[in-house]
This record gives structure tokens, C-alpha cells and sequence, in this order.
């Protein structure tokens, strides 16, 4: 398995009702990009208005290390 870095828009409406295009972008442990692609729209894709993801690239980072306090 590798991390893919996924970058994702999608639509949001904020307070006074203005939409605004919001771009994020995830770390995803997946085996291939379109595995990526399909871990991040079955997981974000489905809870937002016009998601859409833009680019998948095979990231840099090797390993995740989390605190044992986590």
C-alpha cells in the first residue's frame, strides 16, 4: 500500500448563504490512484454538494506515525 494525496472540491454555503468553492486535500493509504480516488468519493463524496475530485498523486510520505496518547 501507498498514500496518495487527493485534492477534492466541492461546494459550501456559508453563514449569510453565499456558496464558495472549497478545495481540501487527504492522505489516503490505497493501492493504486484509483483505489484512492474510490476509498475518498465513497467516503466524502457522498455527504457534500458538488464534490468533485480534481487530482490524485502518489505522495512522498512512507509511513504514518501516531502518538501512542491518541
Amino acid at each position: 500500500m501507498f498514500y496518495y494525496q487527493v485534492t477534492c472540491q466541492h461546494v459550501d454555503v456559508d453563514d449569510k448563504g453565499k456558496a464558495k468553492k472549497i478545495t481540501e486535500r487527504y492522505l489516503v493509504k490505497a493501492v493504486s490512484c484509483t483505489d484512492a480516488e474510490a476509498i475518498t468519493t465513497q467516503t466524502w463524496g457522498t455527504n457534500v454538494s458538488d464534490f468533485e475530485v480534481k487530482e490524485v498523486k502518489k505522495s512522498r510520505v512512507i509511513d504514518v506515525y501516531e502518538s501512542p496518547n491518541s
